[in-house]
C-alpha cells in the first residue's frame, strides 16, 4: 500500500476526531492515535482508500509523542508506530536526543529482530545511545533494571549473529563511560563491555580508550578500567609507558580497593622508575591511611625514601610510624574550644529592610533568629506599609503550599498569612497540627494586639532573653500579649536573675526571677494571673524532671525477601519516642507533653523554630522531631528533616539528654553521607566541649551495632578528628565503644585504624584495661589483628 493511501485511511478515521471538542488537548491526541491503529488494521485487512496528503496534525503528533516516549518507560511501543509512519513517508521527525530516547524507551519487544528488519535505523540512530545519557525514567539502565536486560540482550544477539561489528560495540561502550554520564546511566555500559566478554586481545586494542577513563569523575569507570588494563598486562600486551603515565589520578580515587589496585598496577606493569615513582608518590596523597601505607613501600622498594620523606607531614601518624618517618603531625587544632558555638542574633530589622528580609522568611523560614527579628520589626504599628510590594508573592506562597507532606502547616505559609493580614487581606483558616507548632502561630496572629514592643525576642545567643531585657520591656508594655508573654518566660535565661524593683511585675514574672510562690489571698484561689503564664515560668527555672524526660527504645528487626533463589535480608532499628506526659495539652502550654507516641515527620522549616521555644531543654524539641529523624537514618531516601534536626541540637544550649545521645549516634551511622556529616558537625560543637559524653554515645553504637555498620563510624570518626578536639575525643569514644563489641564484628579493621591514627596523633597509648583486654582476643593475621597488636605495644 502506498503511502497516499495510507494517508487516506488515516484521514477516514479521523474525520470524527477533528469535528469534535475536548476538555484537555491529550484526549484529542488519544483519539489521533486510535484512528492511526484503526487504519493500520485496515491495512492488514485489504481495506483500501483514495491517495490523500498526509494530515496536517500528524507531524505535531509524532513530535508529541516522541517527546512523551523519551521522558517515560511506561511508552511501550510508542517509537515503533511513529517510526513506521516515518518509513512510509508520512512524518519527518528529526533524529535528535529526544528520538533516541524515545527509541530506547519505546521500540517495543523483541528489539534484535526489529532493528534487523530497519537497517536505517541498525546503522545510524542506534549508535547514538552511546552517546545520549537520558534521565529521569528512560535511560539505558533503567530501561533494562525494569524491562529484564532487553537492550543488553539485544546487542548480545546482534554481535553473535555478525549484525553488529563486535569490536564497534567494545570500543562504543568505552567511548560512553568517557563521557560526563552519571554513575547509574554509566553502568549499563560498564555492563554490556564486561557481558560480551572480550578478551585480553581485544582489551588490548582499546588501551587508549581505557587509560582516558582513569580520570573518569566516576569511581565504579575508574575501576573497570584497571580491571581491564590489568587483563592486558596479564596478556602482555600492556603499553606500560603511556599507562603509567595515566594512572596517578586513580592513585586519588576515594575507594581504597581502586586506589590500590593502580599502585597494584603500577608495580607490576614494569617500565621506568621515574614513571613508577610519580604513580607512587600521588598515592601518598590519598586519604586512606591503607593506601598511603602501599604507596610507601613501593617507593621504599624503588629506593625514592626522600619522596616519603617530604610528605611527612601529610601522612597518617600510623603510616609514618610504619614507614620509619620522623616528622610532626598534621597541623590540626588539638583543642576542643571552651564552649559551645550558639547561634547569634541577628542584627535588628531596619525598616529599609523589613521587605526584603521578610520576602527571605517567605521562601525559607529555617533561621529561628531571623524570624524573631522580623516579627519584631512587624509588631511595630505602620510597618505594614512596607509589605505592599509582597502581597502577590504571599499570595503565591499559599497557593503554592509546601515542598513537604506538611501542607498548610508549613512555616514559610504562616509568615504568608501573617504579612496577607497585616495588609487585611482575608486569608483561609489553617490548624498546626502539633501543640508547640500551634504556641507559635497563635503568637504570630496575636502580634498587632497591642503596640507595645515584644517581650520574647531573643537578645542573647542561643535564643534567650536577657532577665534586664524582660524587664525593660515590661515597663513600656502595660498589657503583655498572652503568648508573647509565655514565650518570653520559656526563653528567660538562667542567670542574672537577681534583680531589684520586680516586685510590681506581673507576679508569674516574679516568680520566674525568684522562684518563690506568693501567698495566696484566699484559700483555694489560683495566683494572680494565667495559669499558663505560671506553668511557663515554672519552666522557666530548669529542665524536665527526670520523671517527665521524655524515652526512646530502639527494637531491632529484620526484614527478609526472595531474591535470585536466595533468602535476602537486612536488619534495622524501629525506635520509638513516648513522652510521659498527662494528656491533651491546651495550646498556651507548648513545653507540656501529651501522653503517648511522638512522631514527627516533614517538619521542614518548622525545626529550628521549634527548637527555639524552649533554651532549657533539648529533649523538648527532640521530642517532637527525633521519631522521624531516627527512622530516616536507616534509610538511603531523601529526608530534609535530619540535618535541620542535627544542626537545631548542634546549637541548642539547654540539658541534652537520652534522644540527644541517639540523634547524635543515629546521624553518625547514617546512610546518607550528608547526613553524617551534619552529625559531625553535631558531634564536635557537643562532645569535645563537654555537652555530651562519648561513653553515653558509644553505648548507643553498640546497642545497635547489628544495624549501623561500622564502616560509617569509621568514615564519620575520620571526619570527627579533623576538627577541634575531635581526635581526643575520638579516641574516648572508640575507647568505650570497642570492648563491647565481638572481635569478629564486621568493620573493626577500620575502626582500629582511626583508633591507632588519633592514639598516635594525641599521643595517648592504649591504656585503659578494659580495652587492653578485648584487643589481646584478636589473634591471627587479620589486618585487624594485626593493627591491635600494633595498639598494644
Amino acid at each position: 500500500m502506498s503511502a497516499g493511501q495510507l494517508a487516506g485511511l488515516i484521514s477516514r478515521r479521523a474525520r470524527d476526531v477533528t469535528a469534535t471538542t475536548y476538555e484537555a488537548a491529550w484526549q484529542r491526541d488519544q483519539a489521533y492515535i486510535n484512528a492511526i491503529d484503526e487504519a493500520l488494521h485496515d491495512v492488514i485487512d485489504g481495506r483500501e482508500a483514495d491517495d490523500a496528503p498526509a494530515p496536517a496534525w500528524l507531524d505535531g503528533l509524532a513530535r508529541r509523542e516522541l517527546r512523551t516516549a523519551a521522558r517515560t518507560s511506561w511508552s511501550r511501543d510508542t517509537f515503533a508506530r511513529t517510526r513506521l509512519l516515518e518509513r512510509v513517508g508520512l512524518v519527518t521527525p528529526e533524529h535528535d536526543d529526544v528520538y533516541v530516547l524515545a527509541m530506547v524507551s519505546s521500540l517495543g519487544a523483541d528489539k534484535a529482530a526489529r532493528l534487523r528488519s530497519d537497517p536505517e535505523l541498525l546503522e545510524t540512530v542506534l549508535w547514538r545511545v552511546f552517546e545520549v545519557e537520558g534521565g529521569g525514567e528512560v535511560s539505558l539502565t533503567n530501561i533494562d533494571r525494569f524491562g529484564g536486560s532487553q537492550w543488553r540482550e539485544a546487542f548480545l544477539e546482534l554481535t553473535s549473529d555478525g549484525t553488529l561489528d563486535r569490536a564497534r560495540v567494545l570500543a562504543a561502550c568505552v567511548g560512553a563511560l568517557g563521557r560526563d554520564f552519571a554513575a547509574y546511566r554509566a553502568s549499563w555500559y560498564a555492563a554490556t563491555f564486561l557481558a560480551l566478554e572480550p578478551s585480553g586481545e581485544e582489551s588490548a586494542q582499546l588501551q587508549s580508550g581505557l587509560r582516558r577513563l582513569l580520570s573518569a569523575d566516576v569511581p565504579a569507570t575508574v575501576a573497570f578500567a584497571l580491571r581491564q588494563l590489568g587483563r592486558v598486562q596479564r596478556a602482555g600486551l600492556l603499553d606500560a609507558r603511556d599507562t603509567l603515565a595515566a594512572l596517578p589520578p586513580a592513585t586519588t580515587v576515594k575507594a581504597k580497593g581502586t586506589a590500590l589496585e593502580a599502585l597494584r598496577l603500577a608495580r607490576t606493569a614494569g617500565g621506568d622508575v621515574p614513571a613508577v615513582v610519580r604513580v607512587a608518590t600521588a598515592g601518598l596523597g590519598h586519604r586512606h591511611p591503607d593506601v598511603q601505607r602501599a604507596a610507601g613501600e613501593l617507593l621504599g622498594e624503588l629506593g625514592h625514601r626522600a619522596s616519603i620523606e617530604s610528605a611527612g607531614d601529610e601522612l597518617a601518624p600510623s603510616v609514618r610510624q610504619d614507614l620509619g618517618i620522623v616528622g610532626r603531625s598534621p597541623a590540626r587544632p588539638p583543642h576542643a574550644p571552651a564552649d559551645q558555638v550558639l547561634a547569634e542574633v541577628p542584627a535588628p530589622v531596619t525598616a529599609r529592610e523589613l521587605a526584603e528580609r521578610t520576602a527571605a522568611l517567605l521562601e525559607d523560614s529555617s533561621d529561628a533568629l531571623e524570624l524573631e527579628a522580623v516579627l519584631a520589626a512587624l509588631a511595630e504599628p505602620g510597618t505594614e506599609l512596607r509589605l505592599r510590594p509582597l502581597s502577590t508573592r504571599a499570595r503565591a506562597v499559599l497557593a503554592r503550599g509546601s515542598a513537604t507532606n506538611d501542607g498548610d502547616d508549613w512555616l514559610p505559609g504562616q509568615v504568608a498569612r501573617l504579612v496577607l493580614t497585616l495588609l487585611d487581606e482575608p486569608v483561609r483558616p489553617t490548624t498546626v497540627e502539633t501543640t508547640a507548632a500551634r504556641f507559635v502561630a497563635r503568637r504570630l496572629q496575636e502580634l498587632r494586639a497591642q503596640t507595645s514592643p515584644l517581650l520574647a525576642t531573643p537578645d542573647l545567643p542561643g535564643g534567650w532573653v536577657s532577665p534586664a531585657a524582660l524587664v525593660e520591656r515590661l515597663a513600656r508594655t502595660p498589657r503583655p500579649r498572652h503568648h508573647d508573654m509565655i514565650a518570653a518566660l520559656l526563653r528567660l535565661h538562667p542567670d542574672g536573675r537577681e534583680l531589684h524593683g520586680i516586685d510590681g511585675l506581673p507576679p508569674a514574672v516574679v516568680h520566674a526571677f525568684r522562684g518563690v510562690e506568693p501567698t495566696r489571698r484566699r484559700v483555694g484561689r489560683s495566683p494572680s494571673g494565667p495559669e499558663s503564664w505560671w506553668v511557663a515560668a515554672r519552666r522557666s527555672r530548669g529542665a524536665y524532671a527526670p520523671a517527665e524526660t521524655p524515652q526512646v527504645d530502639g527494637e531491632m528487626r529484620t526484614h527478609r525477601w526472595q531474591e535470585g533463589g536466595r533468602e535476602r535480608g537486612f536488619t534495622y532499628v524501629e525506635f520509638t519516642v513516648t513522652t510521659p506526659g498527662t494528656g491533651d495539652v491546651p495550646d498556651d502550654h507548648p513545653v507540656e507533653q501529651p501522653v503517648g507516641s511522638a512522631a514527627g515527620y516533614g517538619l521542614g522549616d518548622w525545626i529550628p523554630t521549634l527548637a527555639s521555644v524552649w533554651p532549657h531543654d533539648a529533649e523538648h524539641f527532640l521530642a517532637l522531631t527525633a521519631a522521624g529523624m531516627l527512622s530516616a537514618t536507616g534509610s538511603t531516601e531523601v529526608a530534609p528533616d535530619v540535618p535541620r534536626v542535627l544542626d537545631a541540637l548542634a546549637r541548642h544550649p539547654g540539658r541534652l539528654g537520652l534522644l540527644a545521645v541517639h540523634v547524635v549516634a543515629a546521624g553518625l551511622s547514617a546512610a546518607q553521607r550528608e547526613h553524617r556529616l551534619h552529625a559531625v558537625d553535631a558531634f564536635l560543637d557537643l562532645v569535645p566541649t563537654g555537652r555530651l559524653a562519648a561513653g553515653d554515645i558509644a553505648d548507643t553504637l553498640a546497642r545497635y551495632a547489628d544495624a549501623w555498620p561500622a564502616v560509617r563510624w569509621a568514615e564519620s570518626l575520620t571526619a570527627v578528628s579533623q576538627g577541634p578536639g575531635g581526635s581526643a575525643a575520638a579516641v574516648d569514644l572508640l575507647t568505650a565503644l570497642l570492648p563491647q563489641l565481638p572481635a569478629n564484628h564486621r568493620g573493626l579493621h577500620g575502626l582500629l585504624g582511626v583508633l591507632r591514627d588519633e592514639s598516635l596523633r594525641c599521643a595517648r597509648p592504649v591504656a585503659d584495661p578494659r580495652l587492653r583486654q578485648w584487643l589481646g582476643l584478636l589473634t591471627g593475621s587479620s589486618a585487624a589483628a594485626s593493627t591491635a597488636r600494633q595498639l598494644l605495644r
